[in-house]
């Protein structure tokens, strides 16, 4: 092979032919070829950089909705419009969007609970709530969101389990003293980097961002004045025992209307002035909870004419007919309101009176009239007791609840809802199931005669009852969920399933325009 060099010509030289450039045109196809496998090898290079980004995104999207799922109550359902982070984190947001939500007028009238807009437009709303514990006791938070590697889950995985089994209300017990000292609740009980949303630095700040969690998913929430002491209830809504005065139960519903009654927190239904008044009368002698609850149910639409008073009955020996025979029976706390009839509550804006009772089962109390016989031994147990056959057990549990409160609802006036109902479940250990049946009886009462829903006690796996069965004596723990906070009680979810016939029964509506996340 001839090899031809390449030169500059000198200068003087004659003028060069284009064949005299044969050597230079040679060298022109290695470079190309150099500048193409160079070309290529970038286009690789960098083919293989997106591949290797496309999967670090993949591998960490597929590590976050592992993460979710961690925490995730595993009831075989999915929920929509998950919030997704812009660090990527799925379910876990670091705020709450704002929705864009009027605060609606809520009202109680023609038996139901309505949900008003501004422009007038008016939505009835059933009740399938839960009740969720804690932050009236001492650790001052509601519990379950420790999420670890064995128990406990988030404030949103709580809302969205509760959104996908259609609950659309949460009864949340508060404490006044914390309100009045607003202090931090436990940061031991709560996994922060899991619930980056909850703002804990005070009590206050943990209740706006509870509510916010629940809001997202459409579900409301009613606060209940649970107690007076983080150790105590209380019978009434002041105690010289507990140092809580008049005034100072009043300075807590004050704080509450002044930092809750706002759009950030429209689905705040209202208050349940003060939960079981237990040492009251109804229009006796003092305390007298018809006093109270008016004072209370005022002072909340002086600061808030948006929410609604939730109102609890006293409690007290009663007597009536049972299947044409003379008997009596014994209020459950919270349930005694059969002085409505003849002394309702009365408070400045109409429209605003929910009443809201409780219905227990035999895990609370082996009540005699939910049984066909048995002698009361110690600690109030019912020794040789006797079970009903489902049609007597029906006909009993329609018959109180119609005497202590059902018959409001006929009126078509108030609303009436259950602030309390149900107990141990899926447990009962009485051979015909007298506690399970009795709470199944009551849910049939509850739709038979109208009520506007009600509060199933409770989503804790904490809640303790005494007796099961009625005579044995103990402290029998069950909730919705199961002790790990992430598998639910599916006899017991099963059994609230029968809450979904409620008529009227939806997610609660936000008016306005909701912002997109």
């Amino acid at each position: 092979m001839k090899l031809i060099m390449a030169y500059e010509p000198e200068e003087g030289a004659l003028d060069e032919r284009p064949r005299d450039y044969r050597g230079r045109y040679r060298r022109w196809p290695g470079i190309v070829l150099f500048l193409a496998i160079f070309g290529v090898a970038i286009a690789v290079i960098a083919l293989e950089a997106v591949k290797t980004k496309n999967s670090a995104t993949t591998n960490q999207a597929q590590y976050e909705l592992a993460s979710q799922n961690s925490r995730k109550i595993q009831d075989g359902l999915n929920s929509s419009d998950d919030i997704i982070s812009d660090d990527g984190q799925v379910g876990n947001p670091k705020v709450y969007p704002d929705m864009g939500c009027e605060l609606p007028n809520y009202l109680s009238k023609n038996g139901q609970i309505i949900a008003q807009a501004a422009n007038g437009t008016e939505v009835a709303v059933a009740i399938k709530g839960v009740n969720w514990f804690g932050m009236e006791t001492g650790v001052r938070i509601p519990l379950g969101l420790w999420e670890n590697s064995d128990n406990g889950t988030s404030a949103y995985e709580i809302a969205a389990f509760l959104a996908r089994n259609k609950f659309n209300s949460v009864r949340l017990p508060v404490c006044i003293k914390s309100i009045l000292d607003n202090v931090a609740p436990s940061s031991d009980l709560i996994n922060l980097n899991t619930n980056r949303a909850l703002n804990i630095s005070t009590y206050m700040s943990t209740i706006q961002t509870i509510v916010k969690a629940l809001a997202y998913r459409h579900i409301s929430v009613l606060i209940s004045l649970h107690t007076l002491d983080t150790t105590d209830s209380g019978g009434a809504w002041y105690s010289t025992t507990l140092n809580v005065t008049q005034d100072q139960f009043l300075e807590a519903v004050d704080t509450l209307t002044s930092n809750l009654c706002t759009t950030d927190y429209w689905n705040i239904l209202g208050l349940d002035l003060k939960n079981e008044p237990h040492s009251c009368s109804w229009g006796g002698d003092a305390p007298d909870w018809v006093v109270g609850a008016t004072l209370i149910g005022n002072r909340m639409l002086k600061g808030c004419k948006n929410w609604m008073a939730f109102v609890e009955g006293v409690n007290g020996d009663h007597t009536f007919t049972l299947n044409g025979t003379k008997s009596s029976y014994f209020d459950w706390w919270g349930s005694g309101l059969q002085g409505v009839a003849t002394l309702p509550i009365t408070l400045s804006t109409e429209q605003k009176v929910v009443y809201a009772p409780h219905y227990y089962n035999t895990g609370v109390n082996p009540a005699s009239y939910l049984y066909g016989g048995g002698t009361v031994g110690t600690e109030s147990v019912l020794l040789n007791y006797v079970e009903l056959d489902n049609a007597t057990l029906k006909y009993n549990v329609e018959a109180t609840f119609d005497d202590m409160f059902g018959y409001i609802s006929k009126n078509k006036s108030e609303a009436v809802i259950l602030g309390e109902f149900a107990g141990l479940y899926a447990t009962d250990k009485h051979p015909k199931l007298t506690t399970k049946r009795t709470t199944d009886f009551t849910i049939q009462a509850m739709l038979d005669s109208g009520l506007a829903g009600g509060y199933m006690w409770s989503l804790n796996p904490e809640s303790a009852y005494q007796y099961n069965p009625a005579d044995t004596y103990g402290t029998f723990t069950e909730g919705l969920l199961e002790d790990d906070w992430l598998t639910p009680n599916k006899v017991f979810l099963e059994g609230m399933a029968q809450m979904n016939a409620l008529p009227d029964l939806k997610m609660f509506p936000c008016f306005g325009e909701e912002a997109t996340t």
